[in-house]
């Protein structure tokens, strides 16, 4: 089993435009990567002008069509959430990450990520980490 946090889904869906969509399908990541990457679209239209504001908005419609196709989980309990704020303390590690960490290391699953930082730290709690280019030759 795999989680993707929001970095290896921004670079699946910019390397892998048309493909994207299978590799994705009926994998695991966090209702957080919605709104991570929305970020990252609303950054290319407001900050960078790279993009226009229509196009944003049609962006963010077909980034919410792809990621309904994953499972996107949700942490809300009080004992999850005390377990990712621990995580974030113990590795000194943004609450965020430490969110994606968190789930793929009670699941026993794979991380894909592209963050350096939480790739290096997902290894002191023992959780395995991939690189998209890793995650998209396993298959």
């Amino acid at each position: 089993m795999h989680v993707l946090d929001a970095s290896a889904i921004a670079v699946l869906l910019r390397r892998f435009r048309e493909k994207s969509p299978e590799l994705l399908e009926g994998r695991v990541t966090l209702d957080l990567a919605l709104y991570e990457l929305s970020n990252l679209i609303w950054k290319e239209c407001a900050l960078e002008k790279r993009v226009g504001r229509e196009q944003a908005i049609s962006m963010v419609g077909g980034l919410c069509s792809v990621l309904n196709t994953m499972i996107m989980e949700k942490i809300a309990s009080s004992g999850d959430l005390k377990g990712v704020m621990k995580l974030a303390v113990e590795l000194n590690l943004t609450f965020y990450d430490s969110s994606y960490l968190y789930l793929a290391k009670t699941r026993r699953a794979i991380l894909v990520t592209e963050d350096d930082e939480l790739a290096g730290k997902a290894g002191k709690v023992n959780v395995k980490t991939q690189r998209v280019d890793e995650y998209v030759e396993s298959g």
